[in-house]
């Protein structure tokens, strides 16, 4: 318990910087990533197919390893979440049987990459997953058990943070969470396909482009992207 004390305040102490400037989120996301000492961290919530939100991630490639999931629909993150257990791999030959399209896609934009993903865990149901990304032997400076804490602790903080609540913060993923189920929806209307076949299209459309879903969305939102078009 007094490790888990010492952990806290640390947490606290970090998260506390920048307060103006950036949202709770990713100031928790970048304590993490400096208690833990690996090279990147992201946190993403409610990873299931329809609604998932990446809130914050430290740097470019946890960014671009997110979003990846986030369109392929597979990968350590989405299996961390999904069994409420911890996840750990590399982009090597088991990962390519776990995951072929995410891992294939990954080794793409890095070269070599330790990916380990911790269920967030305030409550009863999993919340999110904390996911921490290590270059080349790097190991994590704490326990399994402390990270494991800490996501948890960071789960129960962003479930009380107002801005979460209201589904406002600064960086905009809720809004862009919003546009993607506008444009679902106009997807839907456009080719008369059922909401998880219209999300499937944007999805494929994203992942064909090398792109975001929220950037197809934009298109598809202000009109520059019409399926029922064609081509």
């Amino acid at each position: 318990m007094t490790d888990h004390a010492v952990i806290l305040a640390r947490l606290a102490r970090l998260a506390a910087a920048n307060a103006r400037d950036r949202h709770l989120a990713e100031r928790l996301c970048e304590a993490c990533r400096l208690i833990l000492s690996v090279d990147a961290a992201s946190i993403t919530v409610s990873n299931d197919t329809s609604s998932r939100i990446t809130l914050a991630a430290t740097n470019e490639i946890a960014a671009r390893l997110e979003d990846l999931q986030d369109v392929l629909g597979e990968g350590p993150c989405h299996d961390a979440f999904r069994t409420g257990q911890a996840v750990a791999t590399r982009l090597d030959e088991e990962a390519v049987r776990r995951w072929p399209e995410f891992t294939r896609a990954a080794r793409a934009s890095v070269e070599s990459l330790q990916i380990r993903c911790f269920a967030m865990r305030p409550g009863e149901e999993v919340f999110g997953t904390l996911s921490l990304y290590l270059a080349g032997s790097s190991r994590v400076a704490e326990s399994e058990e402390t990270a494991q804490f800490l996501a948890d602790a960071i789960g129960a903080a962003l479930l009380r943070d107002p801005s979460i609540e209201a589904g406002l913060t600064e960086s905009g993923a809720w809004s862009s969470r919003a546009a993607i189920h506008q444009a679902t929806g106009m997807v839907i209307a456009q080719l008369r396909l059922g909401p998880e076949d219209a999300l499937a299209i944007l999805r494929a459309h994203a992942y064909a482009h090398d792109t975001t879903l929220a950037e197809i969305a934009d298109l598809v939102v202000t009109r520059r992207l019409d399926f029922s078009q064609g081509d």
